[in-house]
């Protein structure tokens, strides 16, 4: 046996260490280094954190602590905020799989869950973990939001608060979505504000009802950073101009009505009809030509948008066909990337189903998803891939194509799921402000 084949003897992959494994209470040493490794990399966009609760009296007490999830990064600006505990954090599989970090995160006790998808065995391990002491951070939205406003937050998390029946933290964020927007992998410095607040204290949950309880939480829950920003006009800047990427979210054009006719350039953003719009420092919209461009904010235009794609679902012969690479979770060898190549095919969405028709490591391969069971169907952080997980198994569907087509997907997926799901339509309808 050579060395190489020594090493690999001895270290378990990490299939087989996930196999094996059982969440915890976190293990101090790998929190304090988690807690350092998400300080450190704050330190280039500070955040102003505030407090509506005294933080010292708050030590060692074991909480629920709900976040906002405006930003890929909230995770590490949540733990600078919140210091006086380490929680046990409920994360997605492909969240974990990080090169180098995904030891580490195993000893801070993440719990494991399949997004979007009920999971008994994960809340058999939070109310084990809850007995041992243990404290929960959970973003409710389980997703980045896609356009700086609230995603929908499932009724069921009320009866889940009820359930853990503990002093329940609030983290909300300002600004957090536009310094690192979900339509652009490039990120831009400006202000972030973080506030830590108590939201339901366990003796007042004794007395509260699950629709009162839900009530609550999504009247101190919501947020628009578009809206917010309006007021305020803090200037954000990056390497690349407010408007990069920005075609990836806004692909209907608001004078033509055409799909990914327009292109970004420099700051604006430009539509084969000659419509155009700029984009300042402050990610206001200025509209330039005629005066009837009915937009003065990124997510204005995206609500529309979604309404849009709903009208266009509608139709009994809506389909969508796209070449894909289908890629899978690596849980053989992390030094290579979290996914890897598994085949390539045709990605069909229809009203009722999305199919994959192509192939699996060589084979012939077919599998179908019953929309009925797929409240998403999200971008991946590149923006050229749809993600999700089906029956406890993750999927992944790289765009061979014009990849600014995963955001359509991803709405289209929406709207056809809240289309026969009334929670799931409510719980849209709830965040959606006025």
């Amino acid at each position: 046996m050579n060395p190489a084949e020594f090493i690999r003897s001895i270290i378990k992959t990490p299939g087989e260490m996930l196999e094996e494994y059982k969440p915890d209470l976190p293990v101090v040493s790998a929190a304090k280094l988690t807690r350092t490794i998400m300080r450190l990399s704050t330190l280039t966009r500070p955040a102003k954190i505030t407090y509506g609760l005294d933080k010292r009296s708050m030590k060692g007490r074991q909480v629920l602590i709900l976040a906002q999830h405006a930003s890929t990064d909230d995770p590490y600006y949540v733990s600078a905020a919140y210091p006086v505990i380490q929680p046990n954090a409920v994360m997605s599989l492909h969240n974990v799989l990080i090169p180098v970090m995904y030891r580490l995160m195993l000893k801070d006790g993440v719990i494991l869950k399949a997004l979007y998808e009920p999971d008994s065995k994960a809340m058999r391990q939070l109310m084990r973990l809850h007995k041992k002491g243990a404290s929960f951070l959970i973003f409710p939205e389980g997703i980045q939001s896609l356009d700086g406003t609230t995603q929908p937050i499932h009724p069921a998390t009320a009866r889940l608060i009820k359930k853990l029946d503990m002093d329940t933290v609030l983290c909300t964020s300002h600004g957090a979505y536009l310094c690192n927007p979900r339509f652009d992998t490039h990120k831009r410095k400006g202000r972030i504000e973080y506030r830590i607040d108590m939201l339901f204290t366990k003796e007042e949950l004794k007395d509260m009802s699950e629709e009162d309880l839900y009530s609550r939480l999504l009247g101190k829950f919501r947020y628009n950073d578009f809206a917010w920003n309006e007021e305020h006009q803090f200037s954000y800047k990056g390497k690349v101009p407010l408007a990069n990427g920005l075609d990836n979210l806004l692909f209907v054009c608001p004078r033509c009505k055409k799909q990914f006719a327009m292109k970004v350039d420099g700051d604006r953003l430009v539509c084969s009809c000659g419509s155009s719009v700029r984009i300042d420092e402050h990610y206001n919209l200025l509209p330039e030509g005629s005066a009837d461009f009915p937009f003065r904010r990124i997510d204005e235009w995206s609500r529309w948008q979604r309404d849009v794609i709903a009208e266009e679902v509608s139709n009994e012969d809506f389909v969508m066909h796209e070449d894909v690479d289908y890629l899978v979770l690596n849980l053989e060898d992390l030094s290579k990337g979290r996914y890897i190549h598994a085949g390539e095919g045709q990605l069909t969405l229809d009203r009722g189903t999305m199919r994959y028709k192509g192939t699996k490591f060589g084979e012939e391969a077919e599998f179908t998803f019953d929309i009925a069971r797929m409240p998403s169907a999200t971008l991946t952080t590149k923006l050229d891939a749809n993600h999700f997980y089906y029956d406890g198994e993750y999927y992944q569907f790289a765009l061979k194509g014009d990849t600014r087509h995963v955001a359509k997907i991803m709405m289209a997926v929406e709207v056809l799921h809240e289309m026969g799901d009334p929670d799931r339509s409510r719980a849209r309808k709830d965040v959606e402000e006025n």
